[in-house]
């Protein structure tokens, strides 16, 4: 058979792929139209599916989950506490100290060196961000992710689906031998019938401008190449390059131009003629509009640096990077998933590094990244179940918001854990050199413990 098979989630090619006897598919990918019989060539366990899962499972093994600070401190601490205490209580009464003081001081000691407020320190600002992410459409799945998110210096991104909206659609419209509403129905009329996803891009664009097609007559489908059809006797056809050089219809300077700005822009031109080109229609992926505003707003936030990855080709991605401001080299393109991997893992080793992606192919460069952040409603599952992020909505804007979030939260803790030791550090030494009241001690202890939780608990109304 002959159909158009959508690989963007594999390939990250955001063109649907015309495919006929002969050509092979990936497993995973989406038929578009037509009825295709498969061969299986290969065993489940070579399949591109199969060798995500295992890239997936090698990153996640190669990192190493970082234990947290206040865990470490308080589990160590606490035995430290007790068995200083008696220690404590052992030099006082060595130095004649009277065995009731001796006693209230070790007591003291006990209490205000409890490292109760360091160990609720963290877990306080954490929870309360992630309930305020949450409230926002995006869920982390742990702490370590908000907080190696907020210190990430690096956004890697993939393209089709997550800058752009992974929908192909017309751009331009370049009427050649006609006036422009006249050659859009015809346009419209020649796709009526044909269930393209390029075709069908020109009829919503059609009925977008109230223009409503005419049904051809002998239809006739050239996989690969376009199609035929007839209108009151007279033969026309849409295609592409292939298929204007079957009609051997040689093109004039204007027609040049116009082709040669289309493929410079990266966008799949569409040809339409009879016995001469009558005009061209530029179809693309075309860029999410919240992409640039929230390049520019984390960029503002601290990010320092934008990387592209796709697996699309080089001139599509050269003409996203430009609309987005992106340096050239930070762009990579025609990238395989192991190609996505291996970048990833090179940007982490300059700076921490997170990654937004939302295809099959970048599932194992979401797990490799410091940080892997996947688009929700557009995201295939592999992605979701790979990423540490998972942003519900496919809407970039959050991006920023969140960012914000995670650098306020590592600023509490920060303020949490300096705040619990110093006033620890401060009552063990009243306690040891000179004389603290219990009761002064315990409200020490408990008011700095409620204060932290405090600070923490002003995460959950950040705006």
């Amino acid at each position: 058979g002959q159909s158009a098979i959508d690989q963007s989630a594999v390939t990250g090619e955001s063109v649907p792929v015309d495919k006929t006897i002969g050509d092979p598919v990936f497993a995973g990918t989406v038929n578009g139209h037509g009825a295709l019989l498969l061969r299986v060539s290969k065993l489940a366990s070579e399949s591109t599916l199969a060798r995500m899962i295992k890239l997936v499972t090698e990153a996640q093994e190669q990192r190493s989950p970082s234990e947290r600070f206040s865990n470490w401190f308080g589990q160590r601490y606490t035995f430290f506490v007790l068995l200083g205490s008696i220690v404590a209580l052992a030099i006082f009464l060595l130095i004649d100290m009277p065995r009731a003081e001796a006693f209230y001081k070790a007591a003291t000691l006990l209490v205000v060196a409890s490292p109760c407020a360091i160990v609720i320190s963290v877990p306080a600002a954490v929870l309360s961000a992630l309930a305020s992410a949450a409230r926002k459409g995006v869920l982390f799945k742990g702490g370590a992710a908000l907080e190696d998110f907020g210190n990430a210096e690096t956004l890697a991104l993939d393209k089709t689906g997550t800058l752009t909206e992974g929908k192909m659609r017309v751009t331009d419209v370049i009427a050649l031998a006609m006036p422009e509403a006249e050659f859009i129905k015809l346009a419209a009329s020649l796709e009526a019938q044909s269930e393209h996803p390029l075709a069908k891009s020109i009829l919503n664009y059609a009925r977008a401008k109230g223009i409503e097609p005419n049904i051809p007559e002998n239809t006739k489908a050239l996989p690969g190449k376009g199609l035929q059809a007839e209108f009151e006797g007279k033969k026309f056809w849409a295609g592409n390059h292939k298929l204007l050089a079957e009609e051997s219809v040689s093109l004039n300077d204007e027609a040049k131009a116009a082709l040669a700005k289309l493929e410079r822009e990266g966008k799949t031109p569409i040809l339409i003629g009879a016995e001469t080109l009558l005009g061209v229609i530029g179809v693309a992926d075309t860029l999410r509009l919240s992409a640039k505003p929230t390049l520019e707003r984390l960029k503002a936030l601290g990010l320092k640096r934008f990387v592209m990855l796709t697996g699309d080709h080089s001139s599509v991605a050269s003409a996203v990077a430009k609309e987005l401001g992106l340096a050239k080299e930070d762009v990579y393109a025609e990238l395989l998933p192991e190609d996505k991997v291996n970048y990833v893992r090179e940007l982490s080793q300059k700076s921490k590094v997170a990654f937004v992606g939302d295809g099959v192919n970048d599932a194992a460069a979401l797990a490799t990244a410091h940080v892997g952040m996947a688009m929700g409603t557009a995201g295939s599952d592999v992605a979701l179940e790979a990423a540490d992020i998972a942003l519900l909505t496919d809407n970039l804007e959050r991006l920023p918001e969140v960012y914000a979030l995670s650098k306020r939260a590592n600023r509490v803790i920060r303020q949490n854990l300096g705040f619990a030791l110093g006033v620890m550090i401060l009552m063990v030494l009243l306690t040891l050199f000179w004389t603290l009241p219990l009761p002064l001690g315990v409200i020490g202890h408990e008011g700095g413990t409620l204060l932290v939780v405090a600070n923490g608990l002003r995460l959950l109304w950040s705006k």
